[in-house]
């Protein structure tokens, strides 16, 4: 985050830029309005005047005065270098090349964190009702790759690279039965759309993108083996998750194709691989766990919007 001390927020906008591993969302909100203006989104293709689009909406709207962006990526100081792509965005050079009071710099799953408060239960689909135990939560999605971040009393979010690391991968292919299991070096090989696609690509010795599995679960037996091996391991994985970040107020999992996987969960069978293998004590602890899928689409931008209305909250 980088900001001017002196920076004042009442009577001005934000403009919020969520660039992800598939396309970009933009909108723009007023300073403590929960709403967003004119949110679109693009593919990733206009990142190469990348520049130009963002000096065309500061031309537009005189009042933008202030940026976030959330981006796929680890996040070291105020800088983001995107994990598929040639990219990188600097919050200190964005306030060199551009008329605007203050910039801050997110990687896309603290910003999801950040909006974790505005998402109502009554909007989600529960897989587990739980009983919290504590203020930590853990949020995360499969998506390009598996995004995931620890909330801490609402206001303290910490981006993981967790989709990236290879604990307990070994062990879950063995059980899935899995051969081919040079392609799935870390978790996030398995637990994404593209995990989704190798699955699918080893059992019908064919490609298909993740939303042609979606589509065809029932028509196509490869689709419907791909789908229920996946939530079968996303089930086991998010059980060693919730024993390594002890999460008591909840699991939360966000993003598009969790949203389209929905209708394809057996909750009895999700929570029977949750909790599969585990010591009664153990067991015991995550049934208390709440498990939830967020259904708002946008959620980036939202989070977003909801982090710079925290800071003008402070602020004024």
């Amino acid at each position: 985050m980088v900001i001017d001390p002196k920076v004042a927020f009442f009577n001005s906008r934000v403009l919020l830029v969520d660039i992800g591993g598939t396309n970009i969302r933009t909108a723009s909100a007023d300073i403590g309005s929960s709403e967003l203006i004119n949110a679109s989104k693009n593919n990733l293709d206009c990142l190469g005047s990348f520049d130009e689009m963002l000096q065309e909406f500061l031309d537009e709207d005189a009042s933008i005065r202030h940026l976030v962006f959330s981006i796929a990526g680890p996040k070291l100081h105020n800088s983001i270098e995107m994990t598929n792509r040639d990219f990188k965005i600097d919050a200190v050079n964005i306030l060199d090349k551009f008329s605007v009071d203050s910039c801050h710099v997110l990687n896309d799953w603290e910003s999801i964190g950040h909006g974790l408060s505005l998402f109502k239960k009554e909007e989600m689909s529960f897989i587990n009702q739980g009983n919290d135990f504590n203020e930590t939560a853990l949020i995360l999605g499969p998506g390009t790759g598996l995004g995931a971040a620890q909330v801490i009393q609402e206001n303290i979010v910490l981006p993981t690279e967790i989709g990236n690391s290879s604990f307990a991968i070994q062990d879950l292919l063995s059980e899935l039965d899995l051969s081919n299991q040079h392609d799935f070096n870390v978790i996030e090989d398995l637990i994404s759309g593209g995990g989704l696609a190798k699955i699918y690509s080893e059992f019908a010795n064919i490609d298909k993108s993740p939303e042609e599995i979606v589509a065809s679960y029932h028509t196509d037996k490869f689709s419907q083996k791909s789908i229920d091996i996946f939530l079968k391991a996303l089930a086991q994985i998010l059980s060693e998750f919730a024993l390594a970040y002890l999460p008591g107020k909840g699991i939360y999992l966000a993003g598009g194709l969790m949203r389209s996987l929905n209708e394809f969960i057996d909750i009895d069978l999700f929570l029977e691989n949750f909790l599969v293998n585990r010591k009664s004590m153990h067991a015991d602890v995550l049934n208390q766990i709440p498990l939830a899928l967020i259904n708002q689409e946008m959620t980036c931008l939202h989070g977003s919007l909801n982090f710079i209305n925290k800071i003008s909250q402070n602020r004024n």
